[in-house]
């Protein structure tokens, strides 16, 4: 039981896209707080998006980049404490909205004309938000045990280039977290509940015309990271056979991203007024994922499971720029080999996304610009390396 124990952590958050709204792109992973010796341990993941977006223009094209991610994790004990310390990347807005190869009939003209009949509203954004996180875990008794974290969020030299500006933005900040778990090993039971707190991080913000090297400060930019809760479960339902899940709650309602109006919503290009293309900000929604799945122990080097999520979407029509997707559904498949004191996990996902449609308001008289992502899908591939000492 102990090898599908720790194969259901590891492998099956391993490939998974993660998207419980907003700019989530991981989850914490405490499952190495329980390992009764010291751990560590280095995973990667690929992620394809093929998500494609047809603009009021009839253009099609792929709107969000692919992923590459790397996790690395650390946990020691000291009597009845552990402490963990990783690293992975928490946060992404990776589209490809403004690309010039993408948009040939969008031109510098027409955008300093203000006309975007032929323009897209998705972005183009390259944004990585990454985590370090120090964790710690007191073992209470045999069954309870509580749980703290400080996981400082962190935006480095981003970029999101929209229909009238280029904005680079960097910025960091500690989210508290605290938890507590009830276990029982006789069954491979364990109930844990993780809460963060929302917290707000302060941008530091420069923007300037079309692509070119930002020259205006932008004040008062800030990201908000949402309050999320995690419950995780599992519990051995029959011999060498685990059953998992998870409810994670983000409310990203409350947790937006604003980049104010530059030279006081006044187009530098044109001098004209025209305050909704120079606004870069978001108007995410609250989102509930839930998962389920079943793991196995093959034999005493080889365990395998298989794992369901889905999570609830914010309507078949949005006004965000940023949102790509009304929910989904996500199978994964995951293996676990041991051998001695080395773990090596992989793990597959296929995630089949809700169809939407963005319409985004324009200032008059410019018409509303609009995209439609429909039939897209994303796949995952990961592997993950523990060692126990």
């Amino acid at each position: 039981m102990k090898n599908v124990l720790r194969l259901t952590l590891a492998a099956a958050m391993l490939a998974s896209p993660a998207l419980s709204g907003g700019w989530e792109a991981s989850r914490l992973d405490s499952s190495m707080m329980y390992n009764d010796e010291g751990y560590a341990e280095v995973g990667t993941s690929s992620i394809t998006y093929d998500i494609n977006g047809t603009t009021q223009a009839s253009a099609t094209h792929k709107m969000a980049k692919n992923q590459n991610r790397t996790a690395i994790g650390f946990k020691t004990q000291f009597g009845d404490f552990d402490v963990g310390l990783s690293s992975y990347m928490s946060g992404a807005i990776q589209l490809d909205g403004q690309a010039t190869a993408a948009q040939p009939n969008c031109t510098a003209a027409q955008k300093a004309a203000s006309n975007f009949t032929q323009c897209s509203v998705v972005p183009s954004s390259d944004v990585e938000v990454k985590s370090l996180v120090l964790m710690g875990r007191y073992r209470i008794n045999d069954n309870m045990s509580v749980l703290g974290a400080l996981n400082r969020y962190k935006v480095s030299n981003a970029t999101v280039t929209t229909m009238a500006a280029h904005y680079v933005v960097s910025g960091d900040e500690i989210a508290p977290v605290i938890g507590a778990a009830y276990e029982n090993k006789d069954i491979a039971l364990r109930v844990e509940l993780l809460v963060q707190a929302e917290t707000d991080v302060a941008l530091t913000a420069a923007s300037s015309v079309a692509s070119a090297v930002p020259t205006v400060t932008v004040p008062n930019s800030t990201m908000v990271i949402p309050q999320t809760m995690t419950l995780n479960f599992q519990s051995g339902i029959a011999e060498d056979t685990l059953l998992f899940g998870s409810v994670h709650k983000a409310d990203w309602d409350t947790a937006q991203i604003t980049i104010p109006l530059i030279t006081n919503g006044i187009n530098p290009t044109t001098g004209a007024s025209d305050q909704t293309v120079l606004n870069v900000g978001s108007s995410f929604s609250s989102k509930t994922a839930y998962s389920i799945g079943v793991g196995r122990k093959i034999n005493d080097s080889l365990s395998a499971l298989g794992s369901y999520s889905t999570e609830d979407g914010g309507g078949a029509t949005s006004a965000d720029p940023f949102t790509l997707t009304d929910g989904s559904q996500t199978l994964g498949l995951g293996l676990r080999y041991s051998r001695d004191n080395m773990t090596i996990s992989g793990g597959y996902s296929y995630t089949k996304v809700g169809d939407v449609t963005i319409t985004y308001p324009m200032t008059a008289p410019h018409p509303s610009q609009t995209v439609t992502y429909a039939d897209n899908k994303v796949t995952g591939i990961g592997i993950k390396i523990g060692f126990s000492f």
